[in-house]
């Protein structure tokens, strides 16, 4: 019960910071006020479940972490957006004004939580029991570090494209922002130096969290983390560690229905970690944009003929689309029944499909087909376990490309297109059907221009 008092209260904090979205306002949209907030351990527990609601705003995993990144890297001719706002439109035209909201909005929600992650841990002094604060810091650094992976994956060149020791990422920030005034300006730190800090943050909390720890990041979500991030960075060693980790554990098990990880209002043996949404409290931008109109959806995302290309016949996720008068959309976020309002369904972040993905992709590339490597899986284990499951014959030998063409229709839709463009050195194409390849100075979000007025130290990305 006292768990659920603090999320209560957490979300009254949270809509209070909801109104303002600069993080350099003369009230900074972060700050926790000490008096409510740092005081007592129980309300720095409060605080820390505002960062977790934080993670699940509309401008971050409640949708532009998810919804705004996949619709930049899809192939405008595969993924179409056909809604009246202009600032997604510039996003999947790759052509993005640095006037734009959705840009200023991912960025000040993410130092939202950065700022929230800082107070906590600034706070700590506060906790006598000597568990429970190593507990706390875990949990605040696990958040702290999501933010900043999907800024630096956002804002900054991938970690493979030119030097990440020389790339501009996003500023460091440690302590908290309470006050404007010319602490706020900081410079941008590497690539490199974002990645580490990430890691380092991850780590901690993978060392440091229990094992179980109810729908809250435990130690194996930070591990699921981890393994995305060393992916990202092309260290496979790592990433097939963690993602071995979190396989073996025995915690989680596939759905025998892919269609179970998108009707969710509860976790379940496929979840890692998922975006909590409720009757009353909920944020969730994929079910608006991505949902058809008679599922409480703007119908806005359309998928076009050319993407169930990829998928052979029989395959169960090319049923995870519906025909509608505006064109076809995924049902990923939507919902057959009308009765049914999928935004207030949980959002899936992290789950078991992906770490069989990873360890698939890293076994091939550390052993070659049909070869034991970390945990003794061979690729083809990973692969044809995702393969049995949405009623595709297994493969007695894989290639490198079926393993990442799995590992495209499984995880589309759900935030992975754009890491994976950028990693896989690939290429996208925008409304005019041009080519953009993956290190192209458009396939960089811009600085948000007002977050460039404020902070003289800020040097905004190429081409923009």
């Amino acid at each position: 019960m006292k768990k659920f008092k603090y999320i209560f209260l957490a979300l009254i904090i949270g809509v209070a910071f909801a109104g303002c979205d600069d993080l350099l306002d003369l009230e900074p949209q972060a700050s926790i006020s000490d008096e409510i907030a740092l005081s007592t351990p129980d309300n720095v527990e409060t605080a820390l479940i505002g960062g977790y609601a934080s993670l699940g705003a509309s401008n971050a995993y409640g949708g532009h972490y998810i919804f705004l990144t996949d619709i930049f890297a899809a192939p405008a001719n595969e993924i179409f957006f056909n809604g009246t706002f202009t600032q997604p439109r510039e996003v999947n035209a790759k052509s993005i004004l640095i006037d734009n909201s959705y840009m200023a909005g991912y960025w000040s929600t993410s130092f939202n939580i950065i700022n929230r992650t800082n107070n906590v841990l600034a706070a700590l002094d506060v906790f006598e029991d000597a568990a429970r604060r190593t507990r706390v810091e875990a949990e605040a650094r696990f958040l702290r570090a999501t933010a900043y992976y999907n800024l630096v994956v956002a804002y900054g060149k991938a970690y493979n494209d030119g030097n990440p020791q020389n790339n501009p990422g996003v500023p460091i920030i440690v302590t908290p922002t309470r006050v404007a005034d010319e602490t706020l300006e900081v410079e941008r730190a590497s690539v490199a130096e974002v990645y580490d800090f990430v890691l380092s943050d991850l780590t901690f909390a993978r060392d440091n969290l229990p094992a179980t720890n109810g729908f809250l990041a435990d130690t194996y979500v930070a591990s699921a983390m981890l393994s995305r991030v060393y992916l990202s960075m092309g260290n496979f060693p790592q990433a097939g560690a963690q993602a071995q980790r979190v396989i073996e554990s025995g915690n989680y098990a596939l759905f025998p229905d892919i269609s179970d990880n998108y009707v969710r209002v509860q976790n379940g043996s496929e979840t890692i970690f998922a975006i909590q949404n409720t009757e009353t409290t909920f944020s969730n931008d994929m079910a608006v944009f991505y949902a058809p109109t008679t599922s409480f959806g703007r119908a806005d995302v359309q998928v076009r003929d050319i993407h169930l290309e990829n998928y052979e016949p029989g395959d169960a996720r090319a049923e995870l689309f519906v025909e509608t008068a505006r064109g076809r959309m995924t049902l990923k976020y939507a919902s057959l029944d009308p009765s049914v309002d999928p935004r207030r369904r949980n959002i899936s972040v992290l789950r078991l499909a992906e770490m069989h993905l990873i360890r698939a992709e890293v076994n091939y590339r550390l052993t070659g087909a049909g070869n034991p490597g970390i945990g003794g899986a061979t690729p083809e284990d990973d692969i044809n376990a995702i393969r049995a499951r949405v009623g595709l014959d297994p493969l007695p030998s894989v290639t490198l490309a079926q393993v990442l063409q799995e590992r495209r229709n499984e995880l589309m839709f759900e935030g992975q297109l754009l890491n994976d463009l950028k990693r896989l050195e690939g290429f996208t194409v925008d409304l005019n059907d041009e080519q953009v390849p993956w290190n192209s100075n458009r396939m960089v979000f811009p600085i948000p221009e007002r977050e460039m007025n404020v902070n003289s130290r800020l040097v905004q990305n190429a081409d923009y």
